[in-house]
């Protein structure tokens, strides 16, 4: 072999490990592309918010729908919005705000039906915890014992003691989706978050054609009608703020313009990747309280945010307002807001509004102008502190569980790209009062073999 085969030789075997080497390179940069979380489209976080997004309502007894239906004042139902975020054997875990469970109702015992995304009622009997609702509320963990563990408390027509989080239990031998979880340390602001839950229509104001409210004749905010059929909402805006999570408060510390709507609290918040973030519970001052007398907002209250009742809690609603009992989802007239177009798609129209600080101050200014939502990370350390040890989805979604519940979300008006709402034609409550006006006794007698849940709607 002459010197000069010698040097082909090598030369050929240097390209072929240059070429391996490069092989592995792609390769392993194929890898990471796949593993890297990618963006999703509305429509496909809508997907994931439809198999994970529960509705949750005590039982509707027959008077309180015969009043319902009635609008009579100071007569209400009251239900609102949670995720799955876990399962544990035939254990399913739903994250959701404290204030779904109003003492009185919790004291009471009062069954509770959890709505699955193929329309089954999962009852809950055991619904007190034994706590009492004190200003200094401590967290105890009966899990097990009783279906609800709360880190603060509500009482009607006062405000949260602690953090507005709950995890309510259902048992089911159905197989559901759990939401894939996210971390809030890593959103930016300007960060698109999407906000899924069902709208509690009951204690919406009715507005004109032109976007003002429908005043009695003592000037209040009219109520809209009753209606049987529900849509969940999913809608989406940029994050505004993100500050620390304080018990003053409530927990309260994701900061995005405000499109959600009365029913919504306690749904989940997700970023652009599909991953829930939040946990949404309060809206901004700037809504219309439906049964309260009307004032523009310019008159309501200063740029400056601050309350005229500091320390009174109104989840999803309008903080600053006289009138405590004001909730989003405490479902009475006077107690709740409308945040949508004529149409009921997305906020109500501008002109309704006060101008947003160009540079908020503190947590005032931003409650003035905002919706907010308990952020994750936060969450999950009051959950381990609590002693709940829960196997959480830390993965992207996957493929086949974005495509499991896709749907087109045509562009118009109300969904634009960086701000927008939708009401899913695909995710419908045909009856809401038949489905929650259930015999417990009746389902315990015609529960399927299988343990699910029972099929109302």
């Amino acid at each position: 072999m002459t010197h000069a085969d010698k040097r082909e030789i090598d030369k050929i075997k240097w390209l072929q490990k240059l070429g391996t080497i490069s092989l592995v390179i792609l390769t392993l940069g194929s890898l990471g592309a796949d593993a890297m979380p990618k963006k999703l489209n509305q429509a496909e976080i809508n997907s994931l918010a439809k198999q994970t997004t529960v509705l949750i309502a005590p039982q509707l007894q027959p008077q309180e729908l015969e009043d319902l239906l009635a609008k009579k004042p100071g007569k209400t139902w009251t239900f609102g919005s949670g995720v799955i975020v876990a399962k544990e054997g035939q254990t399913y875990y739903v994250l959701t705000v404290a204030h779904n469970f109003a003492q009185e109702q919790v004291e009471k015992n009062l069954p509770y039906g959890i709505l699955t995304s193929d329309r089954q009622v999962h009852v809950v009997q055991s619904i007190n915890d034994g706590q009492n609702c004190t200003n200094n509320f401590q967290v105890d963990n009966r899990l097990g014992t009783t279906a609800l563990l709360r880190f603060g408390c509500y009482q009607s027509k006062r405000k949260v003691n602690g953090y507005d989080l709950a995890i309510v239990t259902f048992e089911s031998s159905l197989n559901y989706a759990i939401a894939p979880i996210g971390a809030t340390k890593e959103l930016t602001t300007g960060e698109l978050l999407y906000v899924s839950g069902w709208p509690n229509i009951e204690v919406e104001a009715k507005l004109n054609n032109d976007g003002s409210p429908q005043l009695d004749a003592q000037g209040r905010i009219i109520c809209q009608d009753p209606s049987p059929r529900r849509q969940r909402q999913l809608t989406w805006s940029p994050l505004q703020a993100l500050i620390s999570a304080s018990s003053a408060q409530n927990g309260y510390s994701l900061y995005y313009i405000d499109r959600t709507r009365p029913g919504m609290s306690g749904g989940p918040v997700f970023n652009e990747f599909g991953q829930v973030v939040g946990i949404h519970g309060r809206g901004s001052e700037n809504k219309l309280v439906c049964g309260q007398v009307y004032q523009p907002p310019t008159k309501q209250r200063s740029n400056s945010g601050m309350s005229k009742n500091d320390g009174i809690f109104d989840p999803d609603g309008n903080w600053d307002n006289p009138n405590p009992d004001n909730s989003e989802n405490n479902g009475s007239p006077d107690a709740n807001q409308q945040n949508s177009t004529p149409n009921n798609q997305g906020d109500r129209p501008s002109s309704q509004q006060s101008n947003p600080p160009t540079n908020p101050a503190n947590s005032n200014n931003l409650q003035a102008f905002y919706s907010s939502a308990q952020n994750i990370d936060y969450a999950r350390q009051l959950i381990v502190q609590a002693g709940v040890r829960l196997s959480l989805n830390l993965a992207s979604p996957s493929v086949e569980l974005i495509q499991a519940g896709i749907s087109e979300i045509p562009l118009n008006r109300s969904t634009l790209e960086s701000e927008g709402s939708f009401e899913d034609p695909n995710d419908v409550i045909s009856n809401i009062y038949k489905t929650f006006s259930f015999d417990i006794q009746n389902m315990l007698r015609d529960k399927p073999s299988d343990g699910g849940g029972i099929l109302l709607d």
